[in-house]
């Protein structure tokens, strides 16, 4: 920074291992106490993630490390918020000092080679090293990162010869007692945590209450009491699906999510006859996989009008600001203690870890293949592929399954959350500051929920154009008989329940 000085300017200070450093004050927009930090994986050391600071993504910088300073936690660290042609930054100072009124013959060129200090204010005995602020926004801090738009021909070629080929429709399987039913993807609207409802007087049974929904009631409806199966114990696998119904939202209370699959059309039969005829129609289909039996439920017929309208109108809030957002639906998953978010249509499904085949020679990240319905796909370890350290696997672990630049891909995740409908104002581009180093690559966007940040994965550039290619050699070159293999779905069951 060419720092012309006239008269006198403010400098905001604060210290560094000792040392004292300093800003133009009209590049510093606040001080804060160090919030909640997102860590995104693959970028420099010295970038620790984005927060949420009141609705922006601020991206933060331990200015220790940025310096080749050693790292300290230090109760009196703050985050001074810098702002430069637009964009801003969360730096981590040891603690603060003053503001300061320098004149211009205090300014002197500093004695020392640092690309980020040029300049020092020389005030009696002390010393004041400037920081060259744009220094920390500037394009060496995202170098390396090329946006590659490039799209695999070979995975939207299978894409477009499925579809023409067969209709296919996505749904969410979960269980109630020993049973297991599902609904049409496209009929959840997210999945949650239980948490315990607000009971209400004069209601069925199986009303068990209502929450609160990022602003609206949601009535909470227990499924299996209403089905008439048994009802055990709340536990940590307990969710509830939201379902949107004639313009309104119902939460059930289920025993377990399973899978989220893919599956054709033509494959789902009728009910049996004395099934539709001891119903209301509240089972509109039967789904046979190997030796289980999904059904598929159909919400239209499940609940009668007089529960449907104890949920508020969806687009209440909407209709009075005179429009409607847009949300988006992401199946939101952990990998460590970060939270991470794939628009749902870019997944297949979601299953629980089989048997994996190791192939010598591979890819550290690549955990194996497996054998999908026929298919053999690769099974990508995303811890691994983050650099993080690695885990015991638990019955929490599930694979999503996406397209990748080389086609279908399994990318083994900590846990899958849920299913959250986020609208587009709480989706921001990631600040260049963080693009530095390979995320930049496959994470563009981050989502914000509260005062948590979710990052937005694209499943399409996890991989790099070489590991794809080597990925590609590895499935080409497993044990034949690794395809002749497959996992039967009690298998699946036995390993869902810990069996």
């Amino acid at each position: 920074m060419t720092m012309v000085v006239t008269g006198e300017s403010k400098y905001v200070t604060f210290a560094i291992a000792g040392e004292t450093y300093a800003v133009p004050v009209h590049l510093v927009r606040e001080i804060v106490r160090p919030p909640k930090v997102t860590k995104v994986p693959l970028v420099p050391d010295y970038i620790l993630g984005v927060a949420n600071l009141r609705g922006e993504v601020l991206p933060v910088m331990s200015l220790r490390r940025r310096l080749g300073l050693s790292e300290e936690d230090l109760e009196t660290s703050k985050i001074v918020v810098l702002h430069f042609q637009e964009r801003i930054l969360g730096i981590v100072v040891d603690r603060t000092a003053q503001v300061i009124q320098v004149t211009e013959d205090q300014i002197e060129s500093a004695a020392t080679s640092s690309e980020f200090v040029q300049k020092v204010i020389r005030s009696g005995d002390s010393l004041e090293m400037v920081l060259e602020v744009e220094k920390f926004f500037s394009a060496g801090e995202g170098e390396g990162i090329h946006r590659d738009h490039l799209r695999s021909a070979r995975a939207a070629g299978t894409t477009a010869k499925e579809k023409a080929t067969e209709e296919y429709m996505q749904i969410v399987t979960f269980a109630l007692g020993n049973e297991e039913y599902a609904f049409p993807i496209e009929e959840v609207q997210e999945i949650i945590r239980y948490s315990k409802p607000t009971e209400l007087p004069n209601v069925p049974p199986y009303v068990k209450g209502v929450i609160h929904l990022r602003n609206a009631v949601l009535p909470i409806i227990d499924l299996r009491t209403m089905l008439g199966l048994p009802v055990p114990p709340i536990d940590e696998f307990t969710k509830v699906i939201v379902l949107r119904l004639k313009g309104k939202r119902l939460g059930l209370i289920v025993d377990r999510i399973h899978e989220v699959l893919r599956i054709r059309k033509s494959d789902i039969q009728k009910p049996p006859t004395f099934v539709e005829q001891s119903g209301r129609g509240e089972i509109s289909g039967i789904i046979r996989r190997n030796d289980e039996t999904i059904m598929l439920l159909a919400a239209a017929a499940l609940f009668a009008e007089d529960v449907v309208s104890l949920g508020e109108e969806e687009a209440k809030e909407e209709a009075v600001s005179g429009r409607r957002e847009t949300e988006v639906q992401y199946i939101i998953f952990r990998v460590a203690e970060e939270r991470y978010g794939v628009p749902i249509e870019e997944v297949r499904e979601i299953n629980r870890i089989t048997t994996i085949t190791k192939v010598p020679k591979s890819p550290e990240f690549l955990e194996g293949v497996m054998n999908l319905r026929g298919e053999v796909i690769p099974i990508v370890d995303l811890r691994k592929r983050f650099g993080l350290p690695q885990v015991a696997r638990s019955e929490s672990t599930r694979i999503i399954v996406g397209e990748s630049t080389g086609g279908k891909t399994g990318f083994i995740v900590d846990a899958v959350e849920g299913v959250e409908k986020i609208p587009e104002h709480a989706i921001a581009p990631v600040p260049d500051t963080v693009r530095s180093g390979e995320a930049g690559r496959f994470i563009e966007r981050v989502a914000q929920r509260g005062d948590e940040v979710i990052l937005i994965l694209n499943m399409t550039r996890i991989l790099t154009e070489e590991e794809t290619r080597l990925v590609e050699e590895t499935v080409r070159s497993a044990p034949e008989e690794n395809q002749k293999k497959t996992t039967g779905k009690k298998g699946l069951r036995r390993a869902l329940n810990g069996e």
